[in-house]
């Protein structure tokens, strides 16, 4: 039997290599355990404007995206389609005060590497919108 914290340390220390994409279709698969996969569910916002993507020149918009083991869903996950799909950035908590950066997890952080596909376009892009990882 599969537990909860045995997916996300699968997830945790995965890279984007570790994963069969079917982008058209929303699916990354997991190629150690093909019951392991990320599935694009749904729009949330067609036009999310929010401080940290007005770098970006084309539209950004959040979606939403499901950890599933088999058909059972694990764990949800928003996501913010930047630059008209270009990369895919968890959605970053708030500062706490004035100045402060938006920042996401580590665990997102690989998250979003893997709906990207490629590191350096993650980081790029992470990079622009201000975003630290924490």
């Amino acid at each position: 039997m599969t537990d909860r914290a045995e997916i996300h340390e699968r997830i945790a220390t995965s890279s984007p290599s570790d994963w069969i994409p079917f982008s058209d279709r929303g699916t990354w698969t997991f190629e150690a355990d093909v019951a392991l996969r990320i599935q694009r569910e749904e729009q949330l916002d067609p036009n999310l404007q929010a401080p940290w993507t007005q770098p970006f020149q084309a539209a950004s918009q959040s979606i939403s995206y499901l950890v599933y083991y088999g058909s059972s869903p694990v764990e949800y996950h928003a996501i913010a389609s930047v630059d008209n799909f270009r990369a895919h950035i968890p959605m970053p908590r708030q500062p706490r005060d004035q100045g402060e950066p938006y920042t996401i997890t580590p665990y997102q952080e690989t998250i979003g590497r893997i709906v990207t596909g490629e590191d350096q376009t993650f980081d790029a892009y992470l990079s622009r919108a201000g975003i630290e990882v924490r």
